[in-house]
């Protein structure tokens, strides 16, 4: 099972269709979509303002995903992000 995890009350949220490895960490406010792929080590951290990964997004291997407060990150379908970037709010 990955490890998720809520801030202040909010839970991520993960479509069925969805794949989200087990060794992948989501915290807060994280919404993954239908086709999307997170993977191991990829860690989306919701603590601070909202992450959306539409249909058939890919987070790879060791990606971190964060947001400030009043932004969101935003992955519009489709979207692959290879291994080890960091990513701090898209809008």
């Amino acid at each position: 099972m990955s490890q998720i995890y809520a801030y202040d009350g909010i839970i991520p949220v993960i479509d069925p269709a969805a794949f989200v490895h087990p060794a992948a960490v989501l915290i807060g406010d994280v919404i993954v979509g239908p086709g999307c792929y997170v993977g191991p080590g990829a860690v989306l951290r919701g603590d601070f303002g909202r992450i959306l990964l539409e249909t058939g997004s890919n987070v790879q291997e060791t990606c971190v995903v964060h947001s400030f407060p009043t932004w969101r990150s935003l992955s519009e379908s489709p979207v692959t992000s290879v291994m080890e970037p960091y990513y701090m709010d898209a809008r």
